[in-house]
């Protein structure tokens, strides 16, 4: 039932290829190491080489010019996702999370995080904002917002019967697992910054929808045996073994099916449009 030994073959139309600067984003992964051992918060940093080698296999698309921001997405990302699980409780995410706040992510940052994680995320947001229009600079923020939401209310899932039904946590997920945000990056990698009114079309969140579910779905079977292990259950795999009755190796083996599934059938072959021309409207019929 479970497909390659477990874990998703997800068969891709294109060669996925490396980001080629990667001695630099080698450099930027020790210079933020760094910076956490210094403030005492070493033990939330990934080796510089599994990080290099993360970044530059999820951003063949950039260049040296554009792979800065992407690579403090994920530098800073890691240690502020595992702060969110250390820090926040349900009760103390009611007090640190006014009702009305404008600057969900700015508020936390200001209030509830080491300052070293703060300043990077910070820096980071800054940065990246600035490259790009003010609607998709609006989007991302909105994401990032709601990533860092969902990520502190579902901090402490610890007991099965916290665990969403299926089709919720499907949803939730999507914004628990900083997937959107992520996704945004796609056209700063790109060098695209689409027009709004495709953004916001059914067809384009749809698509955003089915790339979230596989980048998070991936994460949960890869990364299941290790959260069980820290006391975290907000997993797909658990939430299979849970709702779906399922052992453990056939939640898992589902988990994979899920996750080669959800693309859907290939779409009929044809040109592809370039990066460059992805925010081009289309020519009008005569």
């Amino acid at each position: 039932m479970t497909r390659t030994g477990g874990v998703p073959g997800l068969l891709l139309p294109f060669e996925g290829g490396r980001c080629e600067p990667e001695a630099f984003v080698r450099q930027r992964a020790r210079s933020v190491r760094e910076r956490l051992e210094a403030a005492g918060l070493g033990r939330f940093a990934q080796s510089d080489d599994v990080m290099a080698d993360l970044i530059c296999r999820t951003s063949p698309q950039a260049q040296a010019d554009t792979i800065a921001p992407l690579a403090d997405w994920l530098l800073w990302l890691f240690p502020l996702d595992d702060l969110c699980e250390e820090i926040f409780t349900a009760d103390r995410a009611r007090v640190l999370v006014p009702a009305g706040t404008t600057d969900l992510t700015g508020h936390l940052l200001a209030t509830a995080f080491p300052p070293v994680v703060a300043t990077g995320m910070t820096e980071f947001r800054d940065d990246v904002t600035a490259r790009m229009s003010p609607g998709w600079g609006e989007q991302f923020r909105r994401d990032l917002d709601d990533y860092l939401l969902h990520a502190i209310l579902f901090a402490e899932t610890s007991a099965e019967n916290d665990l969403p039904a299926l089709d919720e946590f499907l949803v939730v997920r999507r914004a628990e697992g900083a997937a959107k945000p992520t996704l945004d990056l796609v056209e700063l990698a790109a060098r695209t910054d689409l027009p709004e009114q495709f953004r916001n079309s059914t067809a384009w969140r749809r698509l955003l929808d089915a790339c979230a579910d596989v980048l998070t779905w991936t994460n949960d079977i890869y990364s299941y045996k290790k959260e069980r292990r820290a006391g975290n259950l907000f997993n797909l795999v658990d939430v299979l073994v849970h709702h779906g009755r399922l052992s453990e190796q056939d939640a898992r083996a589902r988990a994979v099916d899920m996750t080669v599934d959800r693309p859907g059938p290939a779409r009929p072959a044809g040109r592809c449009r370039r990066p460059a021309e992805a925010g081009t409207p289309p020519p009008r019929r005569q």
